[in-house]
This record gives C-alpha cells, sequence and structure tokens, in this order.
C-alpha cells in the first residue's frame, strides 16, 4: 500500500480561507498573527498531518533549518528541560535541533561548536560551560546564562529570583540563614546569591554561605558535614543542591521545615515530587527559549531578561521555637 502524500501549506491555508503566507508565519511564530488564528492553523496541520519539507526549504534557501544547541552537562536534569522548551520553539519555526554536550569541559565546547558549525548548522544556541566566555562563531549564535555574562541574548533574572527567595525567608521570621551558594565560578549561582544577600543585608541579617558543586551530591555532602545547630532556614542556588541536602539532614534527625526551612532553584520536577514538597523558584524557559531562536532566526537583535515566579509549596513556614534555640542535629 503507498503511504499518504503529506499535506501542503497550501492545503491549510485553503481549508481555512486564509493565506499561506499566514499558515506559514503561524507555524514558524513569526509575522503577525493572532494567538487564535495561530492555535487553529496549528491544530489543522497536525490533522492533516503536515510536515515542512525541510529538503526542498534547505535546496531553496541555501540553508539546513538546523539550529545547535549546547549544553554543559545532559545529565543535569535543568539541562533536558532547556532542550525541550528550545526544541519546541524551534519545532514552531520548521527547525530541528542537533544537541551537543560540553561535559563541563572549555575544550569539548570548543570541539562541540566547531562540529556543529562543520555539519552546517545555521545558528548556535549555547548555554556556556561554568567559566567560560563564547563571543563569536561563523554562524549566528545565541547565549543563554546570566544578565552578567559577555554575549548573553536571553537569561531569567535570577538576581530577582534570589530576592523572591530571601524575602519569602524574612517574611517568616528567619534570621539566621544558610546558603548552599553553588560554585564560585559561576555567574548564575553568583547572580542568585547576591540577589539573596542584597536583600538579607539591608534587614540587617547577615547570612553564612557554603560554596560547592551544583548537584545532588554536593548538597547530600553539605547536609551530613555541616553544623545545623546555627540556622532555622536554608537557600540553596539549585534545586539538585537543596534536594540533595534535604534527604542528609533527615537521616540526621533533623525536619523540614518543622527544625529548618529549605529553598531551591529552578523548579525541577524532582522539586515537586521530592518530601516535603520544595519551595523554590521558577523560570520561564519557554520565553527564554523563544527569544533565543528569535535572535538567531533575525526577529530581534535585543537580548531579554525574563522575570522568574517564587512558587512556595512545603519546605518552608515559620521558625520553631525549637529551632530558634539552635537545637539541631549536630
Amino acid at each position: 500500500m503507498s503511504q499518504a502524500r503529506p499535506s501542503s501549506i497550501r492545503e491549510i491555508a485553503t481549508k481555512l480561507g486564509v493565506s499561506t503566507a499566514t499558515v506559514s508565519n503561524a507555524l514558524r511564530g513569526t509575522g503577525r498573527v493572532s494567538s487564535g488564528l495561530a492555535e487553529q492553523i496549528r491544530l489543522e496541520a497536525d490533522r492533516l498531518g503536515y510536515v515542512p519539507d525541510h529538503t526542498a526549504r534547505a535546496l531553496r534557501t541555501g540553508k539546513s533549518n538546523t539550529v545547535g544547541l549546547l549544553v554543559p552537562n545532559i545529565g543535569q536534569p535543568l539541562f533536558p528541560a532547556f532542550a525541550q522548551a528550545i526544541e519546541r520553539a524551534a519545532k514552531r519555526r520548521g527547525l530541528a535541533v542537533l544537541i551537543g554536550d560540553s561535559q563541563g569541559d572549555p575544550q569539548q565546547q570548543d570541539f562541540e561548536i566547531r562540529n556543529m558549525v562543520a555539519r552546517g548548522v545555521d545558528a548556535l544556541i549555547v548555554i556556556p560551560t561554568r567559566g567560560t566566555t563564547i563571543t563569536q562563531a561563523d554562524v549566528p549564535i545565541a547565549v543563554i546564562d546570566s544578565a552578567a555574562t559577555t554575549g548573553n541574548i536571553a537569561a531569567s533574572d535570577h538576581r530577582e529570583g534570589g530576592r523572591l527567595i530571601a524575602r519569602h525567608l524574612l517574611a517568616l521570621g528567619h534570621e539566621r540563614l544558610l546558603i548552599l551558594a553553588g560554585p564560585e565560578n559561576s555567574l548564575v549561582a553568583r547572580e542568585r546569591v547576591e540577589g539573596m544577600c542584597e536583600v538579607f543585608r539591608q534587614a540587617g541579617v547577615e547570612p553564612a554561605l557554603q560554596h560547592s558543586d551544583a548537584t545532588f551530591e554536593a548538597g547530600s555532602i553539605l547536609g551530613r558535614e555541616l553544623d545545623l545547630r546555627h540556622f532555622t532556614a536554608c537557600a540553596a542556588a539549585y534545586d539538585a543542591l537543596a534536594i540533595g541536602f534535604a534527604i542528609a539532614v533527615k537521616e540526621r534527625g533533623c525536619s523540614i521545615p518543622e527544625d529548618m526551612s529549605l529553598t531551591g532553584f529552578d523548579d525541577l520536577m524532582w522539586a515537586q515530587i521530592v518530601s516535603p514538597p520544595l519551595t523554590t523558584v521558577r523560570q520561564d524557559l519557554e520565553a527564554v527559549a523563544n527569544h533565543a531562536l528569535a535572535f538567531v532566526a533575525g526577529e530581534t537583535g535585543t537580548s531579554g531578561i525574563f522575570p522568574t515566579k517564587l512558587v512556595v509549596r512545603q519546605s518552608t513556614a515559620r521558625p520553631s521555637a525549637f529551632a530558634k534555640g539552635g537545637k539541631h542535629a549536630e
């Protein structure tokens, strides 16, 4: 049996009584198409089984219609979520995504950039390895990191996210605070921690800072080794740190949030399923991804910083009299 012929943009346009340009813009997420009509066009495209003809477009335009995405460590849970957001934004523009992993190695990062360009990607989106700077490539490039990063094009407002956490903990009455600050060479972690410290110090509170890697394992080590008697709350610069810390301190008999409140940052899936669910800060990954794609597609020439949102769950509460007395597990 012969396979059914894929539908075309013209068929979708005829079905809905709109121009082919309107259909094309809606599917690519460009142009001035109302959200209602764009959604109607996407639904009709799905119903008809429309698949962009990448080969024909590549022959016509001399482009591969492929975007390279380079992440610093695909094994860390935030980066697959970023990759999904980039892939969704790319699909709306009829683009494919080629993913590379720099594995936390600056030399591997340089290799992956050269390799993707050699494979013919039309543009690059790079989440850089800590302590590195991406300034140029042979194709348009969008860097996703922090507002303080050289060449940054799209980022969440990490500093304001830190402020949101600090205001929340102060409003609950916490004054003896530990910050799991993440890596010292991470501009993202630095922005988050500086936002927290700015608000704490304005309130006359001096938090204790503990630097480490940004992993679950690092949080677990800190949770086993730190003297907890001095703190009623702990703010982690990453969810992975917070969750590792939470599991370790509970094994020592420290109850969250009764003995110690705990916050994270990123709102990973883990944050929702850990017990108790973690108070954290959520990034708008879709907005960051869309802006990065718009930049490399030539639709905007400006950088964008996108708001974060505090998500309050059960890991934070007012400090109890027991916690205020400094009787945590040693």
